[in-house]
């Protein structure tokens, strides 16, 4: 009985060896140079900062931002211009769609946002992720905006 319990004890420790060795570590929030290092090492190349704490992704012709909010949660956002979406339109989103919220914005824009919340942590992976996830959400959304604009 006593070998069967060194060998679980054993085998226990390794496994806890091999999870913590490839866990990858949290942190509660991303300085912007960490974001921005985070992106390029992923081979986005066009990341710039434009404030303090606000990130420019461009892909594919597409300019994305990243907030990094006081209490270290990350926002995405993107905008559309020139445009013209009704209220009604954007609930309609809004009502069918997850992951993502749609709103006009203060000129009339409509405008879609992903929050990532940091309360959990943070690691680099859940990080490009949750930009990837995004990048989906915005293409649909550009889709979804062309097909209803009523400029």
């Amino acid at each position: 009985m006593k070998k069967v319990l060194n060998i679980l004890l054993l085998n226990f420790c390794l496994l806890f060896f091999f999870y913590t060795a490839d866990a990858e570590a949290l942190t509660e929030r991303f300085s912007s140079s960490e974001i921005i290092e985070l992106f390029k090492s992923e081979g986005y190349s066009a990341v710039d900062k434009v404030d303090d704490n606000i990130i420019q992704i461009k892909v594919d012709g597409l300019a994305y931002y990243l907030i990094i909010k006081d209490d270290g949660d990350l926002q995405a956002y993107y905008g559309i211009g020139d445009a013209v979406v009704t209220y009604q339109d954007i609930n309609e989103w809004n009502a069918n769609k997850r992951l993502s919220r749609a709103y006009i914005d203060s000129d009339h824009d409509p405008v879609i946002e992903a929050d990532l919340m940091a309360n959990g942590g943070l690691t680099n992976d859940n990080v490009t992720e949750f930009f990837s996830v995004f990048q989906i959400s915005v293409r649909a959304f550009i889709d979804f905006v062309n097909e209803n604009d009523k400029s």
